[in-house]
């Protein structure tokens, strides 16, 4: 609609100036309220008004009587040229509606634009102005029915699953357990097999018949610090029972 950031609109009325200056500045006060835009008049001009829109954009009126009859001129500037026609559109129709116009310039089109045309034209602009149509959002309700299907299917699955979960661990057998839990069992770092290692050999010293097995399973199977321990353990309170001369007696005590 336009190829700078200037839009401008001539306004043809078969009105003197005397009669159409003083309604102007109120005219496009209320034009620019209805658009819901900020506005700051400026010290008036010897021949036109600037306003000041929103802290960007520039809106100047002017007008100039020839013979009997008067345009008005209005210009727009600002960064969005579209935004910029739609206000201007809106404007010219207000104008249009207060004042006996009988043709419309558009820009710096020579062709002149007569009132109802460019009125109807304006209707189409303005619906895509800068305010949005009100949107009422609907309200949603899921029906007792749906709600108990929705129910129903989680249920199922639930049910699935935990069948399907029983159904895999009584299948196994205790002996295709037993080497997964003597690889959760069995160490692996260094520093942990050199203390079991080291236990066994522990063991060896106080009861050599209890470490011997030990250091075979060690050996043959991997490193096992929790038997290590339990071995050290047992040969450590044996070992204390003989010291203290209660190992003879604990037989008879069993």
């Amino acid at each position: 609609m336009a190829h700078s950031d200037v839009t401008v609109i001539s306004l043809v009325i078969e009105t003197t100036g005397d009669r159409i200056c003083p309604p102007l500045e109120p005219v496009i006060a209320q034009a620019l309220g209805k658009l819901g835009i900020r506005y700051q008049q400026m010290p008036a001009a010897r021949d036109y008004v600037d306003w000041l829109l929103n802290e960007t954009d520039t809106l100047t009126v002017a007008a100039d009587e020839v013979d009997a009859a008067s345009v008005i001129v209005v210009a727009y500037k600002g960064p969005d040229t579209h935004r910029g026609a739609v206000r201007l559109a809106n404007i010219g129709a207000d104008l249009c509606a207060e004042f006996n116009v009988h043709t419309v310039f558009w820009n710096s089109c020579k062709t002149p634009i007569a009132v109802a045309d460019f009125l109807r034209a304006g209707d189409r602009i303005a619906q895509s102005g800068d305010t949005p149509a009100r949107i009422v959002p609907r309200k949603v309700q899921a029906s007792n029915s749906v709600r108990a299907d929705l129910r129903r299917k989680r249920a199922k699955i639930d049910a699935w699953m935990l069948s399907a979960i029983r159904a895999q661990m009584n299948a196994a057998a205790p002996s295709d357990l037993g080497p997964y839990e003597m690889d959760n069992r069995r160490v692996t770092s260094a520093p942990l097999r050199l203390a079991a290692w080291s236990l066994s050999f522990a063991t060896a010293i106080i009861a050599l018949p209890l470490a011997f097995p030990l250091i075979m399973h060690n050996a043959l199977r991997g490193e096992n610090l929790r038997a290590a321990t339990m071995s050290l353990g047992v040969a450590g309170l044996y070992a204390g029972l003989a010291q203290s001369g209660l190992a003879p007696g604990l037989t008879d005590f069993l």
